[in-house]
């Protein structure tokens, strides 16, 4: 029987500024750095903004959403792309003192109007490609017309088809006004700590989505963190010679990832503003474009998933492009193989670049564990925890794991506490019950991930207690795609699971029919008229007599048949 471990604390502990995210933001740079471009569309680089400009913008929105009767912690919702304007946005609402929310630009009527409800946004923004969609939601939960804005360049046209919405400038404050307006500003750490900045929203560990719930001072203590620890320079000569190329260049940076998720919010619009980088952001991910504009804007960092990886790895062209002047790849969201992460590297960066993951969620902000740049690793470790974290494996009930990790090392469930761990689970104090304990004179966070640390505190996952799946970086319940098949008259029963093609992880369904009256295609268009593109069952439907069950009624996933990858529906 695996022996619980002691408490694991990080070996780095750093301060936690006391601020509201907007001064803690636009107290970066220096008066010369703040007037120089750091935000700029990927496509056309001509549209950009500078610190200086990006505080004007936030004091006119921030203004202007108070003005439109939003009170302190009322929520905002946006459901869009990648925008060049998404960082002001975000900063925006923090400064009015609301709360910022979004949703994926894919989401289904169904999803949209679920989150719509659950966060009890007051004012929704929409892309224009959303605007019909959200008219009808917003008239299902009640939100009136008036208070949906389409989310849109400030000298973007409106179309025929959208002029039934006002653009979002219509409530920004004049520049003039925005001068002498000043945002409220959070002095105390009580205050930091109970003041909801943001609410993302992750499916924790099973069942639907759920709100979670960040306040400001999680926000900026997971940024610290980050910041901190890509700060650590090796006394090598090549620790050295990095750190001098970096500032003799400058950081670059490309944004690929999506910033309705934690990943692209905390490291685009916030690392990289104190870091003082240059963000590239990509409307919409294609790979040719993505490896076209690492190459001619000479990118320096990239944050990526394994996804996106193996697409880079699989162009049929890599010689194409130059990318030697990256210095490192930071991946997240899903495990990333070393095979990969190396592969990558030999096509495309520099002897010195750095390939390396890391490993967080929606509940600790972002970051939970990380390397340093010039950390040595084999690629299978996700990293030392995060300044002032702490952690503790605890054995699961009923399971065994030796056989996953070394003989000398406790193995279970990672637990974690630190700064940046999550307010709770918003309006939704049963889930938060069931995934935080009190114990050790603190609050811990039940990962529902089973790994290990070495003898050097580096942290190693080997298995999901919880039964999400991560495809292409985003969680997909399996519960929530059964509930939907088995709302299907001629579906019996059904059990989702993930299925492992080509690198990546895809939902797959193991339907058992009433009679053999549905077929494949009546399920997947099922699923494809209720969820996102990335919940849609890409693994491929198969029939089988029985769903295996637990005398309790839980399915047995891992009795499911395993079915050879050509069976997929890619």
């Amino acid at each position: 029987m695996s022996i619980q471990s002691p408490i694991i604390e990080s070996p780095h502990t750093v301060d936690i500024p006391i601020s509201d995210i907007p001064s803690w933001v636009f107290t970066a740079e220096t008066s010369a750095a703040r007037i120089m471009p750091r935000y700029f569309d990927a496509e056309n680089p001509k549209q950009c903004y500078t610190l200086a400009d990006a505080e004007i913008y936030v004091k006119r929105i921030a203004c202007g959403l108070q003005a439109l009767g939003l009170q302190p912690d009322d929520k905002v919702m946006l459901c869009s792309p990648n925008h060049l304007f998404i960082p002001v946005l975000l900063w925006g609402v923090l400064a009015a003192r609301c709360v910022f929310t979004a949703v994926s630009p894919t989401a289904s009527k169904n999803e949209l109007q679920y989150q719509l409800k659950s966060s009890d946004a007051k004012v929704l923004l929409v892309h224009p490609s959303k605007a019909a969609l959200a008219l009808e939601v917003a008239q299902s939960v009640g939100l009136p017309p008036g208070s949906i804005f389409l989310f849109m360049n400030p000298n973007e046209r409106l179309g025929e088809a959208t002029r039934a919405l006002k653009p979002w400038m219509d409530f920004w404050i004049s520049v003039d006004k925005a001068k002498v307006w000043q945002w409220h500003r959070i002095r105390n750490i009580e205050e930091a700590k109970r003041t909801t900045a943001i609410i993302n929203y992750s499916s924790g560990t099973t069942g639907t989505p759920k709100g979670v719930e960040l306040s400001h001072y999680n926000v900026i203590a997971n940024s610290v963190q980050i910041i901190h620890k890509r700060s650590l320079v090796a006394n090598t000569a090549q620790g050295r010679a990095r750190r001098a190329r970096i500032e003799s260049s400058g950081e670059r940076w490309i944004a690929p990832l999506p910033m309705y998720h934690a990943f692209g919010q905390i490291w685009y619009c916030m690392n990289a503003a104190k870091l003082g980088a240059k963000v590239f952001i990509m409307a919409k991910f294609d790979v040719t474009d993505f490896l076209r504009y690492l190459d001619i804007y000479r990118i320096t960092f990239a944050t990526m998933v394994p996804v996106i990886i193996n697409s880079l790895i699989k162009y049929p062209h890599p010689e194409s492009f130059n990318l030697k002047a990256l210095e490192g790849v930071v991946s997240g969201s899903a495990p990333l193989s070393p095979e990969i992460a190396q592969k990558l590297k030999t096509l495309y960066l520099s002897e010195y670049a750095t390939v390396k993951q890391g490993m967080g969620l929606t509940e600790t902000t972002c970051s939970l564990f990380q390397f340093a740049q010039d950390d040595i690793d084999d690629g299978r470790s996700i990293g030392w925890l995060n300044a002032n974290c702490k952690a503790k494996i605890v054995p699961v009930d009923g399971e065994d794991y030796k056989e996953t990790a070394p003989a000398d090392v406790a193995v279970g469930e990672i637990w974690v506490s630190g700064p940046n761990m999550m307010k709770c689970y918003y309006r939704n104090p049963g889930a938060t019950v069931a995934a935080v304990t009190y114990e050790d004179g603190q609050d811990w966070f039940k990962t529902g991930d089973i790994g290990y640390a070495d003898h050097r505190g580096r942290f190693y996952v080997v298995d999901r207690m919880k039964e999400l799946l991560k495809v292409k970086g985003l969680q997909v319940s399996p519960a929530e795609l059964e509930i939907a098949l088995l709302q299907h008259p001629d579906v019996t029963d059904a059990g989702v699971v993930g299925a492992k093609i080509n690198g990546g992880e895809y939902p797959r369904a193991f339907v058992v029919r009433k009679q053999g009256k549905i077929n494949e295609h009546e399920i997947q268009e099922l699923i494809k008229s209720r969820f996102a593109p990335h919940k849609w069952l890409t693994g491929g439907v198969f029939f089988i007599n029985k769903i295996p069950r637990t005398p309790s009624g839980k399915i047995m996933r891992r009795c499911l048949p395993k079915i050879d990858t050509k069976g997929s529906k890619l």
